[in-house]
């Protein structure tokens, strides 16, 4: 349905600004990300690498010819690991310096005199860094494409109108990240300092030869050549057997096993947690302010656009002549700007308390209409842009981007009415159901072909996550019933088979509907539901879905999210907006696809590969 844009006032736009038409933006969104770099394929593939390097890396014990001292560069591999998970996802820039370093580290560390399986788990690693480093590269020309073809179109650059404030983002990122790499770089010194002091004592101590005869949790009780029985503290005792034979240097009431130098691990572990989001934040406040900046400095380009802000409080822009706001060029989330006065102000109590109300009626009043707006710089993956539109009363205002600029994902649409995150059928009457499925139907466009549905980036991370957790904890207690023998504390351990399948439907839980019906896929079968048959779909309080079939049968998936942080933070997750749009199909048969699917596109099951794949992990351990 075609709406007619908000106007806004002529002396709002700069004169010669021309209007971005859908035929000029074409090109602009063609000069997209590829499908290959997107993140969503480079950071499981480096998560399941590393894993998979740690996993099989063997640990060798400690003992007088080879201690088991501070290691610094581990940690750097760990941190550039566990730093480029995030990188690879948000900032290409960091991603570029950290991928060929962790790939030396990687080559000169770890892959000479390593096993053939350490070996293979370590190319895998340098592979999937090298398939990062190229997303990467190929993201940070898509955006310069991108900012180009929108500079030709601008043909004309002006500067910022008057009424614009200071553009302040960065700013808390940035100041948050120098106090982060602070506190990192004096872990470091303290780590340091601890060596240090250490060495100093080891080189006045005495070297005792001792026999061990006991072990504790953290410690050893050996027995010396004079019959003395000294209690030593160990973070590795299981290294030391019962009968075998420790060097214990002593300083006084100072003593510590030659095998374990002091270990700085604390320090390190505190240099990690502070440094990488430290060394994150800090790279987006200095990529925001130099943003900023260009935005100040020199006249931009400026494109005539059409723009809406939806219920979750993020702007969409369109193009000029896209007047029924079918297709958005980007969204980004935005804030009012406001110029720096120091004039003062002379206001009364009830001035104040007018103004007040009045910020509460337009905090909780969204005005979803199209509207024109004036786009000044050019639009790119994270670039800094302002719009000049107009707010509820038809005024001109000026808007900033708060957040880094991102392309729609497929079939994403702005949430143009109150977003009921966690209703249930039980607390909804039918007039109101009907309404809100009636508006979900009017956003949908239909197009013949088959609609899919699944999780978000958010899902998957979480779904990884408890798979690399599952496998470990289960290679640990693989490991004790090796070296140690049954033990019925053991037993809790199979519960984390349970994980399985929570992550196996976080990962690739599906929904395809088609001309048939609708095909079903979690972590274990594929199933089908007729259009005839389906009889309801509902998403439940405790954050699953419910799909019902006329016979009393239903098809259930849980734990795919949580509603009460979902409804706090306003979001819409893909569940959610599964279940409006099967039941929006089912209550109209005119927007259903006309096309059916072919099997490869309704899902997988994850639950088997799974399953095999914590398998080798523990076979991988249980035979090393």
């Amino acid at each position: 349905m075609s709406d007619t844009p908000v106007p806004i006032p002529s002396g709002s736009v700069p004169a010669g600004t021309p209007a971005w038409s859908s035929t000029d933006a074409a090109p602009w969104a063609q000069a997209g990300l590829a499908p290959w770099a997107r993140p969503m394929w480079s950071v499981p593939a480096l998560l399941i690498s590393a894993v998979w390097a740690i996993a099989v890396e063997p640990v060798p014990p400690c003992s007088d010819a080879a201690p088991c001292g501070p290691d610094w560069g581990g940690m750097a591999e760990v941190g550039l690991a566990v730093g480029l998970l995030f990188w690879l996802a948000r900032l290409p820039e960091l991603t570029l310096i950290a991928a060929p370093a962790l790939v030396a580290v990687v080559a000169w560390g770890e892959l000479p005199g390593a096993g053939r399986m350490s070996q293979a788990a370590n190319v895998a690693v340098i592979g999937a860094l090298a398939f990062g480093w190229a997303a990467a590269r190929e993201r940070l020309a898509a955006r310069s494409g991108q900012r180009r073809i929108a500079e030709r179109a601008a043909g004309v650059r002006h500067r910022l109108p008057e009424p614009v404030g200071p553009l302040t983002r960065g700013r808390f990122p940035l100041g948050t990240g120098l106090v982060l790499c602070a506190v990192a770089a004096v872990a470091v010194l303290l780590g340091l300092s601890g060596i240090r002091a250490d060495e100093q004592h080891a080189a006045r101590a005495v070297q005792i030869t001792a026999q061990v005869i006991s072990r504790g949790e953290e410690s050893v009780q050996v027995r010396t050549d004079g019959a003395r029985r000294i209690t030593v503290d160990a973070f590795y005792p299981e290294d030391y057997g019962v009968g075998s034979t420790v060097t214990v240097l002593e300083d006084g009431s100072w003593r510590r096993l030659v095998a374990e130098p002091y270990d700085a691990f604390g320090w390190q572990l505190l240099v990690l947690a502070a440094g990488l989001p430290g060394l994150s934040l800090l790279m987006v406040g200095v990529l925001a302010r130099r943003r900023a900046a260009a935005l100040r400095r020199a006249p931009v380009p400026a494109l005539h656009v059409l723009e809406r802000t939806d219920q979750e409080g993020r702007t969409w822009v369109y193009a000029a002549d896209d007047t029924a706001g079918r297709t958005a060029l980007f969204t980004c989330l935005c804030t009012t700007t406001f110029p720096e006065t120091d004039e003062p102000t002379d206001r009364t109590e009830d001035e104040d308390e007018a103004e007040v109300e009045d910020e509460v009626v337009e905090d909780y009043s969204v005005d979803t209409r199209l509207h024109e707006a004036v786009l000044l710089g050019a639009p790119y993956e994270g670039g800094e842009l302002v719009l000049v539109t107009t707010d509820l009363a038809g005024d001109p205002i000026a808007l900033h981007t708060v957040g880094p600029v991102l392309l729609p994902r497929t079939g994403k649409k702005p949430l143009l009415d109150a977003p009921a995150v966690t209703d249930t059928d039980s607390d909804t009457t039918e007039p109101e159901k009907q309404a809100r499925t009636d508006r979900v139907a009017a956003a949908l466009t239909p197009t013949g072909r088959p609609v899919r549905w699944g999780p978000g980036p958010m899902s998957r991370t979480v779904g990884l996550a408890l798979t690399a957790g599952v496998a470990g904890g289960l290679s640990l207690a693989a490991q004790d019933l090796v070296t140690e023998g049954f033990d019925w504390g053991l037993l809790p351990f199979l519960g984390l088979l349970i994980g399985v399948r929570f992550a196996a439907v976080l990962l690739n839980w599906r929904v395809t509907a088609d001309s048939t019906g609708l095909w079903l896929t979690d972590a274990w079968t594929v199933r089908h539901v007729p259009w005839e048959e389906l009889r309801a779909a509902k998403y439940t309080d405790e954050g699953g879905v419910e799909l019902r079939r006329s016979d009393g049968d239903a098809w259930r998936l849980t734990g795919l999210g949580v509603p009460r942080l979902e409804r706090r933070l306003r979001l819409r997750p893909s569940y959610v907006r599964m279940t409006e749009e099967v039941t929006a199909l089912h209550a109209h048969p005119d927007l259903r696809p006309t096309e059916p699917s072919p099997p490869r596109e309704h899902g997988l099951p994850l639950g088997p590969l799974l399953l095999l794949l914590v398998g080798l992990a523990i076979t991988v351990v249980v035979i090393r």
